[in-house]
């Protein structure tokens, strides 16, 4: 670090992108820390705000006055906090990337910092909260002396002027410089887009969608849970419930509607709303929630196991009961046709065959080991599509990783594919879904739009430089009873329906 450190203007983008993205996005700043338990935590949150005592963090700001030689050094420096529901506080991420030694003392202050309060909602305390704490550098007058001192405050975040600020589409960024596009097939396909500025969409951020058995479609909008007619969208949920936001949505074999939103499990039977007690369920949260359609379960990915829901009987499966599951924190589960599980966790993914045998992908040599799988699609064949995610990553910081799609083949065989080995344009896929009607594989992405695989040697790759869809983030994405494509995306709702 040099004496001038590095000033951070503009946070807005890069915070509302960890609000409202999926697991593993939630460092703020470019700087992470792994020594962090960051499992489902809200940003400043809570109707009484994450803080500290005055005088105890006066006390800090003493001691580093006292121990820290800053002569000649002025600047600024944000630190990402995480405080629980005891009190205690670990930095997560910061703004340095110099790691200079003033920052690393600073660290270690905050972390051993006893008199954090915790955020509070409706009387109870918030389980994790995240805060920004920023730190100046600066010369100041005492006594008639120039001395250089330290001082620090809470950062707080308005959320709705970077919700504001939010609101337009992101530039793709192509980090494949090989591969040249021809998009041959875009030709074929009739877009329609769906925003708050030409519908009554109450919000363009969708980030969760499922459509129901009698083609309803039921998404995420903003904070708000809304269905979808074709025409009209409508605000809907439970009443009397102050939820705050939906965070997954999902429709079972019997047209139930399971949603998560306000730290409950809901389900909806178009009659009657119904909140699910933890005490029963095992769980009050969850990741992801997974329909399977030949089984009638349904998955729910949470930070105390794979929870599977049948015919009224809640069961989880954990290390305990599988002791090969790299971790009880999953992301994703699924069963295919050969009634195998596949599951990632955010420690690696494991397989549970039909006869209960489980394998540990991190424990072979196949494209899956340190991976862990986030979506999962099959074709009638049996040939087995997924998107990645690296969890142990090699190089910090670095945005385009070791991801991007693999296939399993019926003879065993997996492979992947990337930007160094095919025509993926960026190696982080959101969704990955075969196409039964065109034989074709679509991949979600949240920097470079929509991808089509044929399968072969074919890769098309669609976003807002290069079609009518409004942005490169595509959150996810389903399919309606005609074939039609649906995705959510943070600039409103879009079909794409083969002309």
């Amino acid at each position: 670090m040099s004496n001038q450190m590095p000033l951070i203007k503009n946070l807005l983008l890069l915070i509302l992108a960890i609000l409202y993205s999926g697991a593993k996005a939630q460092n703020l700043f470019p700087v992470k820390l792994e020594n962090c338990k960051t499992d489902r935590f809200c940003l400043d949150c809570g109707d009484v705000k994450a803080s500290y005592n005055e005088a105890d963090f006066a006390e800090l700001q003493e001691k580093l006055n006292k121990s820290l030689n800053l002569t000649g050094i002025t600047g600024v420096i944000k630190f990402q906090v995480l405080i629980d529901s005891s009190g205690r506080g670990c930095v997560l991420s910061h703004t340095d990337q110099s790691n200079n030694q003033i920052t690393q003392q600073i660290i270690k202050q905050l972390n051993n910092f006893k008199k954090w309060t915790p955020a509070v909602t409706a009387n109870k305390k918030e389980g994790r909260t995240s805060i920004n704490l920023t730190f100046t550098i600066k010369e100041n007058l005492v006594f008639s002396k120039k001395v250089y001192q330290i001082s620090g405050n809470i950062e707080r975040v308005n959320i709705d002027a970077f919700k504001k600020s939010f609101d337009r589409p992101k530039n793709p960024e192509i980090y494949n410089k090989n591969y040249v596009y021809k998009n041959e097939n875009l030709k074929n396909y009739k877009i329609a887009v769906w925003k708050s500025d030409n519908s009554n969409l109450p919000d363009n951020m969708n980030d969760h969608i499922t459509i129901d058995r009698n083609g309803v479609l039921w998404l995420t909008a903003g904070d708000d849970l809304v269905t979808f007619d074709g025409k009209t969208f409508h605000i809907v949920g439970p009443s009397n419930e102050n939820i705050g936001s939906y965070r997954s949505v999902e429709t079972d074999n019997n047209n139930i509607k399971w949603v998560y939103g306000g730290k409950s499990i809901y389900s909806y039977d178009d009659k009657t709303w119904t909140k699910h007690d933890p005490k029963i369920t095992g769980i009050d949260g969850t990741f992801k929630i997974i329909n399977n359609p030949e089984t009638g379960e349904v998955f729910f990915c949470t930070d105390k196991g794979l929870i599977i829901y049948k015919d009224g009987i809640w069961f989880n499966l954990d290390q305990n009961k599988v002791k090969e599951m790299p971790s009880n924190r999953v992301t994703f589960a699924k069963r295919d046709a050969k009634n195998r599980i596949w599951i990632g966790t955010f420690s690696g993914s494991v397989m549970i065959d039909g006869l209960g045998k489980a394998t540990n992908f991190n424990n072979t040599e196949t494209a899956l080991k340190g991976k862990c799988i986030t979506s999962m699609d099959e074709d009638e064949k049996g040939n087995l599509y997924f998107s990645l995610y690296e969890f142990d990553r090699k190089t910090p910081g670095q945005i385009n990783n070791d991801e991007g799609i693999a296939i399993r083949y019926l003879d065993g065989s997996i492979k992947q594919f990337t930007t160094s080995n095919s025509g993926m344009p960026f190696n982080h896929a959101n969704k990955v879904l075969y196409d039964r009607k065109e034989k074709v594989l679509w991949i979600s992405t949240d920097r470079a739009g929509l991808v089509r695989y044929d399968l072969k040697d074919g890769w098309e790759n669609y976003h807002n430089d290069n079609s009518t869809i409004p942005t490169s983030y595509i959150s996810t994405m389903t399919f309606d009873k005609d074939g039609n494509l649906y995705l959510a995306t943070r600039q409103g709702l879009v079909k794409i329906e083969r002309r």
